[in-house]
Order: C-alpha cells, then sequence, then structure tokens
C-alpha cells in the first residue's frame, strides 16, 4: 500500500529535484527489498531497474536504453560487480550521483607511453612525381537482407523498410506513409544488398586499378533485437565472400564495428565469463579473412580482433578493434582499463615501425570525439598517437555515417599548438539516418625510395537515392568531387592545411557550405536543412577539432556564439522488439 501511495505521487507530482528523486528512489528500493525479502532482491534487481527507468522516466540513458530490458544476463552480471548496495541501483541508473554509486565510465586512466620520443618531423605536401597508391575505403555497410520495397519507411521501430515483427508496425488500413524506395531510402532504413553490390560492380568496372580496400566496420543492419552469433557469423562471411569476389586480386583489410558485438556494443573482454567471449565472432572474422591476415597475427586476431600487415615495404597497416572503447559496452562498467590490452599491443606495434623506421595506417571505427567514444580510451589514443606523430601517417575511420575530418594536436588540449595529424573518418555505405550512400578513394604516396605514405589527394562518389529512385532501371554513381585538394582549397593533404581550413570556415561561408553538404552527400534540394546560424556552423568545426571530448578546444568559437552540435537523429534501441515482458528475469517472484 505503502509503494502504491509512493508511485500515485510520482504520477502527479510533475517535475522534481535530482536530490528529491534521488530519495524517493532509495525509498522505493527500500520498500520493494521488504516485500520481497534479502534473498529475491537480486533476482529482482531487473525489475527494480525497469520500474525506475519507466517511473522517472528516464530516456537518455545508457542502462535504460540498452541493459536493463535487452540483456537482462549480461546486465545481472555488471550489476553484480559494480553495485554493491541496493541504494547504489539509484546513482547506477539514474546518473545523478543518487546512492554514492561511483561511475567508473567517467574515470580517466592512463597508460605507460615510451620515452625518448623522437623529435618532431613536419608533415609536408607530398612531392608530385612519384608512384602512387590507390586505396578504398567502405565503411558502415549496414546490409540489411530483410530490405522491401514498398514497406513503409516511416514505422516506429528503430529499422523499417522491412517486414515488421509485431502487430503495432502493421500500417492501418493498408495504407503506407512513405514506400521504401526500390534501391534504398533516407531514414530509418539499412542498405538493399543489391545496392551494395551495385557498388562494388560500379568500383570494378570504372575505377582503375586499387591496390587495396579498407572496410572501417559495422557490416550488419541496425536490427539489433535480431542479433545472434549465428546472423553475425553468416553476415560476417557472406560480405567478406561478396567484396572478395569484385576484388578476387586485391587484399581487404577489416576493422571490428561496434554492431559487430552481440549484444549490440558489446565486446566482451576476457576478464569475464567464458559463455559472454567474442571468440565466436573473431574465427569467424579469422575465417572470412584468409589471404588477407598473415597467419603469425591470426592468434591476436581471434584474441582481441586487432592485427598489422606489412602492406608495402616501408608501409604497416594497423586494424585495432576500439568497440574496446565503446561507452556503451557496458562491460567496461567493470574495467574499463585496456581491455584484452588492445592500446598495449598497438604501443608495441608501433613501437616495432618506428625502430625500423616503418611508417603506419591504423584502421578503426569510432572516432574519439563520439558521443559513444569512452574518454579515458579516446584520451590515451591520443597520446599515443602523439608519441608516435612520425610513424603515423593515416587514420581511417567510420561510424559516424558523415564525411568528416578530425584534427589532432601536440597539445590535446590546445587548438594553437602544433597540428600534427589528421584523422579521416569517411561516409557510409548505408543511408540511415540523414545520408546518400557514398564510397571514398585514396591517392597515397607510394613505394619508392623514402615515401612519406601520405595521403595526396582522394576523391569521392555518390548514389543519390532521389533521382534513382525515380528511374530505377537506370542508376548511375556519381563524382561528388575528383579532387579533396580542389574541392576544399587545399595545398595538399597535411594537418597544416586542414587546420587552416578550419579557420577559413569561419567566415568563408561558401566553403563551411561545401563541407555541410558534402557531410551528408545531399543538397537542400534532396532535402537537406541549410546550416546557416553561427552556432550551427561552430557545432560542424567544433566537432572538426575534437578528437577526445573536451571543450577545451572550441574556446574561440565559444566566443562566436553557442555551440550546436550535429544532431544525428537515430532513433533509441529499444528491447520491446526483442525480449517479451513474460520473459523478463523474475517477473513472477517479483511483480510490482
Amino acid at each position: 500500500m505503502l509503494l502504491g501511495l509512493l508511485v500515485l505521487s510520482l504520477a502527479f507530482q510533475g517535475a522534481v529535484t535530482a536530490s528529491s528523486e534521488c530519495e524517493e528512489c532509495k525509498t522505493i528500493v527500500d520498500l520493494l527489498q521488504f516485500e520481497w525479502g534479502e534473498k529475491k532482491t537480486e533476482e529482482c534487481v531487473m525489475e527494480i531497474a525497469v520500474f525506475i527507468c519507466e517511473n522517472f522516466h528516464i530516456e537518455d540513458n545508457d542502462v535504460c536504453n540498452f541493459i536493463i530490458s535487452d540483456f537482462s544476463d549480461e546486465f545481472m552480471y555488471v550489476v553484480s560487480k559494480v553495485v554493491l548496495t541496493p541504494h547504489e541501483l539509484c546513482g547506477f541508473i539514474m546518473k545523478n550521483n543518487c546512492g554514492d554509486f561511483v561511475d567508473p565510465l567517467a574515470e580517466i586512466w592512463n597508460m605507460t607511453i615510451p620515452g625518448n620520443q623522437p623529435a618532431y618531423v613536419p608533415k609536408n605536401v607530398v612531392p608530385t612525381g612519384n608512384p602512387t597508391l590507390r586505396a578504398l575505403h567502405l565503411t558502415d555497410l549496414h546490409v540489411d537482407m530483410f530490405y522491401t520495397p514498398g514497406l513503409e519507411a516511416q514505422c516506429d521501430t528503430p529499422q523499417c523498410c522491412r517486414p515488421q515483427d509485431m502487430n503495432v508496425e502493421i500500417v492501418e488500413n493498408g495504407a503506407v506513409k512513405q514506400p521504401a524506395g526500390p534501391w534504398g531510402t533516407v531514414g530509418s532504413c539499412d542498405t538493399p544488398y543489391w545496392l551494395l553490390t551495385n557498388m562494388l560492380e560500379h568500383i570494378a568496372s570504372s575505377a582503375g586499378p586499387i591496390d587495396y580496400v579498407m572496410v572501417s566496420g559495422d557490416l550488419v543492419s541496425h536490427t539489433v533485437w535480431a542479433y545472434t552469433p549465428e546472423t553475425h557469423s553468416f553476415m560476417v562471411k557472406n560480405l567478406s565472400d561478396t567484396i572478395r569476389s569484385y576484388f578476387p586480386t586485391t587484399p581487404v583489410y577489416f576493422a571490428v564495428g561496434n554492431h559487430e558485438g552481440v549484444p549490440v556494443d558489446n565486446i566482451a573482454p576476457h576478464f569475464t565469463p567464458k559463455k559472454y567471449h567474442m571468440d565466436w565472432l573473431y574465427k569467424t572474422m579469422s575465417n572470412a579473412w584468409q589471404g588477407w591476415i598473415p597467419a603469425d597475427q591470426e592468434k591476436t586476431l581471434e584474441y582481441n580482433g586487432c592485427y598489422m600487415k606489412k602492406i608495402y615495404d616501408g608501409l604497416r597497416l594497423i586494424s585495432l578493434n576500439n568497440v574496446y572503447g565503446d561507452r556503451i559496452n557496458f562491460w567496461l562498467y567493470i574495467n574499463q582499463t585496456d581491455p584484452d590490452g588492445t592500446l598495449k599491443w598497438l604501443i608495441d606495434q608501433l613501437q616495432d615501425a618506428e625502430n625500423v623506421g616503418d611508417k603506419v595506417h591504423i584502421v578503426a571505427h569510432i572516432p574519439g570525439s563520439d558521443g559513444e567514444a569512452l574518454e579515458g580510451y579516446a584520451l590515451n589514443y591520443y597520446k599515443i598517437i602523439n608519441r608516435f606523430t612520425n610513424t603515423v601517417v593515416g587514420q581511417f575511420f567510420g561510424h559516424t555515417h558523415s564525411e568528416k575530418f578530425y584534427m589532432m594536436y601536440s597539445n590535446p588540449d590546445d587548438y594553437k599548438s602544433t597540428p600534427n595529424n589528421v584523422v579521416y573518418s569517411a561516409p557510409s555505405v548505408t543511408p540511415y539516418s540523414d545520408f546518400f550512400p557514398a564510397y571514398r578513394i585514396y591517392t597515397i604516396d607510394g613505394v619508392h625510395k623514402g615515401s612519406t605514405y601520405q595521403v595526396i589527394d582522394y576523391e569521392e562518389w555518390f548514389f543519390n537515392l532521389t533521382s534513382n529512385n525515380a528511374n530505377p532501371k537506370n542508376v548511375v554513381w556519381e563524382q561528388l568531387y575528383k579532387s579533396a585538394n580542389a574541392e576544399y582549397g587545399l595545398k595538399g593533404q597535411t594537418p597544416d592545411e586542414y587546420n587552416q581550413m578550419i579557420e577559413r570556415m569561419k567566415t568563408d561561408t561558401t566553403l563551411f557550405n561545401k563541407y555541410y553538404e558534402n557531410h551528408y552527400r545531399r543538397s537542400e534540394y534532396d532535402g537537406l536543412h541549410p546550416c546557416d546560424t553561427q552556432d550551427c556552423r561552430n557545432g560542424y568545426l567544433c566537432d572538426a577539432r575534437q578528437f577526445h571530448q573536451t571543450n577545451k578546444l572550441c574556446t574561440d568559437l565559444e566566443g562566436q556564439g553557442k555551440i550546436q552540435k550535429p544532431d544525428a537523429k537515430k532513433k533509441k534501441y529499444s528491447a520491446r522488439f526483442v525480449t517479451e515482458k513474460s520473459k523478463r528475469r523474475g517477473k513472477e517472484e517479483c511483480k510490482i
């Protein structure tokens, strides 16, 4: 009866302070614990967590959105390790210093960085006249094998344009508000398989020689409620074989994306029980990538999803699994300090390369500035690259679905310090959720004596879904631009040039608008809203400086107005598509 009165008061109370919410949450936990008894508290934790999230209307919270409903077994294991008292559960979920819970994801930890750093050698514009390489960069394929033209593109689930598995998603009176296009749809829809093969056929037949391919993660669709080891294994093998069939003699180098995790974003380190380990995924990748991965790297790949390959004389490629730095990888609540030793392994690889004078390209998925990146991991990665800044001459990421670049500075907190590296974030193949499909081809300083192996320039191609869906029997891939240098007025692909580009975009609205439209591969005629305020422009410019999460890199922009960060219009993942409430742990014994 007391609990009923408390819940009733919550319903009519309206806005309350964080402090009073905290006290109410504690009271709820105490009452439930008293009602159920101490022995049942652990098995009823799931019900308490769901109750707190629903009754306090917690929306933007990793725990509520991802853990408590979808991943009950994993959630229970994590809670058992990080929540010591029932009151701490309130702080764990509510994130307002309630219940004396200390959020381990907010901690900053430090790697031991090797000393004896060589003097910094600036990255200059690469001279012309030497041999070059051409590298294709694909990212965020997100192929949906169930994409169906004509089905609803404006559904209520996180994934549309496909048969829905809930009655609530059946359209009223058979009316479809927005039919899925024959070649794809901008919105909550992923890549049809035939769009992927059409792109690969186009590249293979018209792009000319490609020396190698980089695929920086996220092969599977956003149907996170349907993720299983079996479906993921199938997709990894299927898509690897598909790319191989169009480039049979070209090496392809993959990186692990957050959507390769099962559950989504979750790559369990080896300090967890064996049943949660991702060995099955890494083994599948090792088998699917035979011939592309050196035999001496297979054990590393099968342990933590990383590998290194000497792809040319003087150039090494490192595939780094940085889902171990994903803040929605909830295993990291237990311990986020270099899970499975990936950053220590990276340091060792870079030290070996530095010792013999080799250059390094890194392929990874999540940029450190992204809201899904843990600051502890991102800052350590930043410091590692700064230590080996002469060795690392190319970094190729994805995840954002947008065309982006990021600056790195000798002082990670000072944009006035020396710009010493550029990070490339390539456009996605999927149109989810605001983008036209695209791919990128880099021209790289090639194999010759004294090669820098730096990027010289790149071109970009895109697929206009508006025009191609209107004429589906005669689709074309169009060149967004032939040269990034010419498009943005760069003398070359150097940190100094990109840093100056940010400065120019502060006042040059024509240049900024080019960058903004290329960011989405769309124009106002294809439904793109203009970014015509200083606050909006500041958001994109600040984003380009932040390869880790600090506002210190944007203080000059704050003086020109607010910083309105780009809004990724992704729907929240919800377990109502996955786990029926009747299957919830302890539902019968722990009725609320």
